[in-house]
């Protein structure tokens, strides 16, 4: 085998091998800067071309220089598409922290179609959708949405159950539920009031003390408290207070 004259092969060619050598702003280049640029790959070129009178068609001997092709990724059945609906009315609630609860709902159930005969349809041509509050002992109250957003946030106060309603007012103003959720119960703020716990730990020696809020204890719990307690935590913190907005409106639930 012949080694490869660079000088005799076209500057096509020259920029077909640069290509496989991945050399940039080839087709920028003169034949000369081409060469100068390929001497180095030299040995590789003599491998793969031959000029020695084998018979390769230039096909043939392009082909030797065409990039590998890609490779095809596997496949990978990741099964059927999550649908966005499944067809329900259908609303949860979740609390996020003793100042808010997150309400989800999906209203593609048959529940609307059933309300309209009994309602009529003129009454229920114009509607709001809205949440409806239940704070347990203390009422409810009403907060508007838009139903097609599907969640919402609400600002509730900490240390209370609530049960969430989802429904229409249509314009003679009587409340027509659509779904009812979960009940819920938020969490006190600041530390818990549950001094029974015992916590372990372990000095140099891998020796296990117990270290317990029991009645010799008790000062190092009240140390505690006082420590981590905050003035004002709930509305700095978690970006919520113990007052409800509305809560002025909120209408006892006589049922």
């Amino acid at each position: 085998m012949e080694t490869v004259n660079l000088r005799k092969l076209k500057r096509p060619k020259l920029i077909e091998i640069a290509g496989y050598f991945k050399i940039k702003r080839r087709h920028r280049l003169r034949k000369r800067d081409l060469i100068k640029a390929l001497e180095k790959y030299l040995p590789e070129i003599n491998e793969r071309l031959s000029l020695s009178g084998e018979g390769a068609t230039q096909a043939e001997s392009s082909a030797r220089f065409a990039p590998a092709p890609p490779e095809q990724p596997g496949y990978i059945d990741r099964g059927a598409p999550i649908p966005m609906h499944y067809g329900q009315d259908r609303v949860t609630v979740l609390v996020r922290d003793p100042n808010a609860l997150h309400v989800y709902w999906e209203l593609e159930g048959p529940t609307r179609n059933q309300v309209a005969p009994e309602r009529g349809d003129r009454a229920l041509s114009r509607f709001s959708w809205v949440l409806r509050l239940h704070t347990q002992g203390e009422g409810f109250q009403d907060i508007p949405v838009v139903g097609e957003g599907c969640n919402w946030y609400l600002s509730v106060a900490a240390d209370r159950t609530y049960v969430v309603e989802i429904g229409i007012v249509p314009h003679d103003g009587a409340f027509v539920p659509i779904a009812k959720s979960n009940r819920v119960t938020t969490p006190p703020m600041g530390l818990s009031s549950d001094t029974s716990c015992e916590w372990m730990m372990v000095d140099d020696d891998f020796q296990v003390q117990r270290l317990g809020a029991r009645e010799h204890d008790s000062a190092f719990a009240d140390a505690l408290a006082e420590r981590f307690a905050v003035p004002g935590m709930g509305s700095r913190f978690l970006g919520g207070s113990e007052h409800v907005p509305g809560s002025a409106h909120m209408r006892r639930n006589d049922n």
